[in-house]
């Protein structure tokens, strides 16, 4: 694991976190609570250290595949980043909705919140280079 880019991989986490709190929290979040029945403001602050962790494990498990790929630049990031989100978190979501565990009403919510932060993450991860050079 050690050409992981662990810069890049930070600063992809915070930005996936913040996308997050922007799409559940602001733009979609009356339609989001509705849609789920979920009340109140704010959450759980163990739930939320919870989501920080696995948005991490994330970003490490797309630089993994950014740095096993070889992509240089923010374009190979973002290519890989597609094509981890459809095959693998956008599939794995969609067993909510298929066995209707889920509220279809909320596939446009939670699928583009995931296509935004994996295509971010990866142009992140594949593009930011701190100490190196050119």
């Amino acid at each position: 694991m050690g050409k992981l880019n662990w810069p890049g991989i930070l600063v992809a986490t915070v930005v996936a976190f913040f996308v997050g709190f922007l799409w559940y929290g602001v733009i979609f979040e009356a339609q989001w609570k509705t849609l789920t029945g979920v009340t109140g403001e704010g959450g759980d602050p163990m739930w939320m250290l919870a989501g920080l962790v696995q948005t991490f494990i994330t970003m490490i498990g797309l630089g993994w595949f950014i740095a096993r790929e070889g992509s240089a630049g923010w374009k190979g990031g973002l290519k890989i980043g597609l094509v981890a989100c459809v095959c693998f978190a956008l599939m794995t979501s969609a067993y909510n909705f298929i066995y209707q565990t889920s509220d279809i009403r909320l596939i446009h919510i939670d699928w583009s919140h995931l296509l935004v932060i994996y295509l971010l993450g990866g142009a992140i991860i594949g593009g930011l280079k701190i100490g190196k050079k050119a």
